[in-house]
């Protein structure tokens, strides 16, 4: 490689040198046109990293990755699987957070397939110090902080005037100095764009100041009595009754640990998990179960006021949990909650009515992840669970059954097979089955002599399909047709006549030929519950068809509807023998 020229060296050191200086003294108006954020980000720069991106936030240099959310996600169970509420308060999360992705206007609403950037690690660029924490700042306890007026020189940056003025750490210079600054210049529309000669305000720092306790008193009255009471804590019983419940809904139970929860008006809220589980749902709502009810009012209206998807439930010494249960439900804003004996009606291959002490439907989006809808019913000792066939089923269909306590399963899938008949094929074996099934003595394609002249070597000879006895009578069931004159002459001799030739659906030949017979059937809808408890707290599959009992007094289902496997199982544990048709019409 040939050496570079000095001429030619010395020209591009001095071109670097000059474009390194423009980079430093870029004019307050060239940054007019940058669009207004609510952080204070001077410069965010990225770099490429094979593994990993390096981003410069403020004053800080952040680790971070891009994700693609997935279904169930939201930002803060992220961050905690990341350990990030473990080295970082949750006000410095925001604020980058916030920065890194300034297209997202929610932290708490993020939709599958959308891409965003989590922090790994926050590091303080070289010489500023580490950030061991602190309290956030209240703009209420400032409002009567001393401020100065500065006149903006050339090349002036807000940040770089406040931090030659006044020795602020990073935690309150970001955190809250800004905000006040941005307060006291109403007319000033961003902070990042300032102008030569522009007066602007800026309040006098002073470390008592900023360093005063600024929580709301309830809260801190609060946060002031949990102190005092830490130490081993009592157990709640309804506390694992609520979490199994809640975690077979497909929802999060989160109890350990601690969860820090800011506040708009200055400070946070911490709450120690096991006394304040939080139930973190997949539409984005948390809830704060507070189990022995010591969450103020207040408190919870400084939550509400602050963030828009938080609910705060409180538990009564007196609820149990069926009562509190239903406090719980009630806070989750489920799209819809049906109460004991309030039936809901699916449609489908086999139409359900499911009826619980709760019915809860928690999607109607079919795409969301996990259980749409869920069957919840508090069963006492001796209380037949639900089989463990239909468990199975209705977990295909996104429909969780939650019987607690779950004792015994039921009649499970391993046991027993379905009771298939052979014989509705068509409809000469259709007839014969149901004969066969009734106990009927009968033959086929039988000849009978109807009339026979004297003398004149006339007769007369019917060709009956199906020749049996009724009620001690002669009987025959037509499949073919043999017209009015000859029924009308067969009737005249006695017969029973049951014509079927114009018949094609396979139900209506079965209803007739039954009650031709005398048995006794029930023909429409048949709701068959899955479990031996009271219909108001069932789940009722709904088989359409004709029911009628063989000649051992076994129930008979004949359907046309396809039944899956796992049905036809459950039926034959019931005690139904199963005919199937395998259309609505005969061809």
């Amino acid at each position: 490689m040939n050496p570079i020229p000095d001429t030619q060296y010395l020209k591009a050191l001095a071109l670097l040198a000059l474009l390194a200086a423009f980079s430093w003294h870029i004019p307050c108006w060239a940054q007019e046109k940058q669009e207004k954020e609510d952080t204070y980000s001077i410069a965010l720069v990225k770099t490429a990293d094979p593994e990993k991106d390096v981003y410069k936030v403020d004053q800080d240099k952040v680790f971070a990755e891009e994700y693609t959310i997935q279904k169930g996600d939201y930002i803060w169970k992220l961050l905690r699987q990341k350990g990030l509420f473990q080295k970082y308060t949750q006000a410095k999360l925001i604020s980058v957070l916030k920065q890194l992705n300034k297209s997202l206007e929610n932290l708490d609403l993020v939709h599958p397939g959308e891409k965003i950037v989590i922090p790994l690690k926050i590091a303080p660029m070289e010489g500023i110090p580490v950030r061991k924490g602190g309290k956030m700042l209240s703009l209420t306890d400032l409002k009567d902080v001393d401020f100065e007026n500065y006149t903006v020189k050339p090349g002036d940056s807000v940040i770089r005037v406040i931090k030659g003025k006044y020795d602020i750490p990073p935690q309150h210079l970001y955190d809250e100095f800004l905000a006040l600054t941005r307060k006291l210049n109403p007319s000033v529309k961003d902070l990042n764009t300032v102008y030569p000669g522009q007066v602007i305000r800026l309040p006098i720092y002073s470390p008592q100041v900023v360093r005063k306790p600024i929580v709301d008193r309830a809260a801190r009255e609060f946060q002031d009595k949990m102190k005092e009471e830490e130490g081993p804590e009592k157990p709640n019983p309804l506390a694992h009754d609520l979490a199994t419940i809640f975690s077979e809904m497909g929802e999060e139970w989160i109890q350990t640990g601690k969860h820090f929860i800011p506040l708009k008006s200055g400070g946070q809220i911490d709450l120690k998990a096991a006394s304040f589980p939080i139930i973190g749902l997949r539409s984005g709502l948390r809830v704060v179960v507070d189990l022995d009810n010591k969450f103020p009012e207040k408190v919870a209206a400084l939550i509400a006021s602050s963030w828009g998807n938080y609910r705060v439930v409180h538990l009564l010494e007196t609820d149990d949990l069926g009562s509190g249960l239903g406090k719980v439900l009630a806070a989750c804003d489920y799209p819809r909650l049906l109460g004991r004996g309030d039936p809901l009606e699916l449609e489908g291959d086999l139409p359900l009515r499911l009826t619980g002490d709760w019915v809860v439907v928690m999607s109607e989006n079919p795409a969301t992840e996990g259980p749409a809808a869920a069957v919840i019913t508090l069963r006492n000792p001796g209380t037949p669970a639900t089989p463990g066939l239909i468990k199975d089923y209705l977990k295909k269909l996104d429909i969780a059954v939650i019987d607690h306590p779950s004792g015994d399963k039921g009649l499970s899938g391993d046991i027993g097979e379905a009771r298939k008949l052979r014989g509705g094929g068509n409809a000469s074996s259709l007839i014969k089955a149901l004969l066969e099934l009734t106990g009927q003595d009968y033959s086929e394609k039988v000849e009978i002599p109807v009339y026979q002249s004297k003398g004149q070597g006339f007769r007369l000879v019917v060709k009956a399909d199906f020749l049996l006895k009724v009620d001690e009578k002669d009987a025959i069931i037509d499949l073919t047709g043999m017209g009015r004159e000859i029924v009308s002459l067969l009737e005249e001799h006695r017969f029973l006549v049951l014509s079927l030739a114009q018949e094609k659906d396979p139900l209506a030949m079965i209803s007739s030929t039954l009650s031709f017979l005398g048995v006794p059937f029930r023909a429409g809808n048949h709701p068959i519950m899955a479990a031996e408890r009271e219909a108001s707290r069932n789940i009722a599959l709904i088989f359409s068809g004709v029911i009628f009992p063989d000649d051992r007094e076994r129930s008979v289902l004949a359907t046309t509807m396809l039944l899956p496997e796992p049905i036809e199982i459950f039926l034959g544990q019931k005690g139904y023998q199963i005919l199937p048709l395998p259309s609505p019409t005969f061809p």
